[in-house]
């Protein structure tokens, strides 16, 4: 029953009653363009990155369009963290024909860095399984690509995000069905299959898996996932295939306690948060991502929300508030600065205007606003 209650609770609160923000204070620095990089691979996209801080590592694609692309590389730069200015660009990872699509940063208890990566080919079925690449100095100097491999039975072939508490690291990972142990669970996506959580105690030597989260959800249709401690348990921020953005909490074995679906409980979000990504910071709780606020271009937004409740209690519309027509972009990272006695909010993101070709950018406002 004070599960119902909070339910309600939630649905009510929330719909369309949030305070809408638009930043008064936003800056716009390139980071890296297509006159930056050979004219053979303009497409820059799907940053993910990695706060060391004196330095920013964000790994990001570079091919020649959002996928498909063979032959696509993930490239890595270092960013200055004081200024957010580019040091470095350089290759990351790269496999003959197949597609570094996706990377997504995993720091460990022992303090080694890698990315994971979803390696892809452009027949299908396209995904090759989860790849590595690993750095044991700090991000100075990365390994060889190398394959991840069956994990109890099942290999993976997309990680979105992961977690290191003590010597163990839990991290949120999807079977495809043309992998081995990936299983259809929903007939609208016949080659996905289910997001779970693996855990590692050997800072990423060997996995295990921990939980089914598709089927303890609810079998809805998830992908995109994003987690954060929230007390004994677990606040988990799902995409869905069908157009649904989920909040979830958990316990600290992954079990459901809570759900609440966003896309019908808020009137200003349309569709599904792409790329969510869900924080805390300062005492507050916050989700981070693409959203179609109506039915014109996407925009980037930032929800804070009650954790009890799951109500919205405020809108940031962090980019493209004018509504230009952004046709592909706005999977964004976070981290903070301070300068001026000020927190200074960073996002590093990818925004492509009128079917051109996308830039990775750094979007900068003032925390006090924003949050």
């Amino acid at each position: 029953m004070r599960q119902l209650l909070l339910f309600a609770f939630a649905l009510i609160t929330s719909l369309g009653n949030a305070a809408q923000v638009v930043p008064s204070h936003k800056a716009t620095h390139p980071l890296v363009t297509a006159a930056d990089v050979p004219a053979a691979t303009p497409y820059l996209a799907f940053p993910a990155l990695v706060d060391l801080g004196a330095d920013v590592l964000v790994s990001f694609k570079r091919g020649r369009s959002h996928g498909g692309d063979s032959g696509a590389v993930l490239d890595v730069l270092r960013l200055d963290a004081a200024t957010g200015k580019v040091k470095s660009r350089q290759p990351l990872a790269a496999l003959g024909d197949q597609i570094m699509q996706m990377g997504e940063w995993v720091r460990f208890p022992n303090g080694d860095l890698a990315n994971y990566i979803d390696a892809q080919q452009k027949a299908a079925p396209t995904r090759t399984g989860l790849r590595v690449v690993r750095s044991r100095d700090g991000g100075a100097t990365f390994g060889a690509v190398e394959r991840v491999g069956v994990v109890d039975g099942v290999e993976y072939g997309y990680a979105f995000e992961a977690i290191s508490e003590g010597q163990t690291t839990w991290m949120l990972a999807m079977t495809f069905t043309n992998l081995a142990g990936g299983k259809t669970v929903y007939p609208p996506r016949p080659v996905s299959g289910s997001v779970d959580v693996i855990r590692s105690d050997d800072n990423g030597k060997f996995w295990r898996f921990v939980h089914n989260l598709t089927k303890e959800f609810g079998d809805h249709p998830i992908n995109e996932s994003s987690f954060v401690r929230h007390g004994d348990g677990f606040i988990v921020a799902a995409r869905g295939y069908d157009n649904r953005q989920w909040l979830v909490k958990t316990d600290g074995a992954f079990h459901l306690q809570r759900k609440l679906n966003l896309t019908a409980a808020n009137t200003f979000i349309k569709s599904h948060i792409g790329r969510p990504r869900v924080f805390t910071r300062d005492g507050g709780w916050y989700l981070l991502g693409r959203n179609s606020t109506d039915t014109g271009p996407m925009r980037l937004s930032l929800f804070r929300f009650d954790p009890e409740t799951f109500a919205i209690t405020k809108h940031v519309l962090l980019d493209n508030a004018e509504g230009a027509n952004v046709t592909d972009g706005y999977y964004a990272a976070p981290y903070w600065r301070q300068r001026e006695g000020k927190t200074w909010f960073n996002l590093i993101t990818y925004k492509g205007l009128a079917k051109r070709a996308p830039d990775i950018i750094r979007l900068e406002s003032d925390w006090e606003e924003v949050r």
